[in-house]
């Protein structure tokens, strides 16, 4: 998200645009900010965030707020390919994306700023709800390659697959990890 607060279009937050279920607004409010960063001179966007907010509890810390498309993982995805696609056409190619944060944090058991959070799921589970929107959005079926993000940032989270027993550094130290989960 951006802490650009003056002079520029604004825009709705990443819950508002996945709650109107349109691919083409995700593409749109994208190509607002790439054009947008490319005349500022930035380029690269730390974004957009394909957290899938799964299970969302009130009373379970996040700090993912509005920052989600939404909790679907399909969507997640749907919504970041149109995003990641409008800011790639809205600045020419100039402002690189980078995808976040790997593989996802939205089951997390607390706010990743004040302690390292961790994801308490089986490797299936995984599969079928965080990394959807991450394989969405590093290949294209079409082949049209402006829905590809152009880097992953991991998420500095733990994960503990149930019934694997594993050592639960964070995912953003553990290359061992990140090479079984790839």
């Amino acid at each position: 998200y951006t802490h650009l607060r003056n002079g520029l279009t604004g825009i709705p937050n990443a819950m508002a645009i996945g709650a109107t279920w349109e691919a083409e607004n995700a593409r749109i409010v994208g190509e607002i900010v790439g054009r947008e960063l490319d005349a500022l001179g930035v380029n690269m966007l730390l974004g957009p965030s394909l957290d899938v907010l799964d299970r969302p509890r009130p009373e379970r810390p996040s700090d993912l707020g509005t920052r989600s498309f939404g909790g679907d993982p399909y969507w997640v995805g749907v919504m970041g390919q149109a995003y990641i696609q409008g800011v790639h056409e809205g600045s020419a190619g100039r402002v690189s994306t980078v995808a976040k944060h790997f593989p996802g944090l939205g089951e997390s058991d607390r706010r990743i700023n004040q302690e390292v959070a961790l994801v308490q799921k089986s490797l299936e589970e995984v599969k079928q709800v965080e990394l959807v929107p991450f394989f969405a959005v590093t290949h294209r079926e079409d082949g049209n390659p402006l829905g590809v993000t152009d880097a992953l940032m991991t998420g500095h989270v733990r994960f503990r697959f149930q019934g694997i027993r594993m050592n639960v550094r964070p995912f953003s130290f553990d290359a061992e990890a990140m090479h079984e989960l790839m």
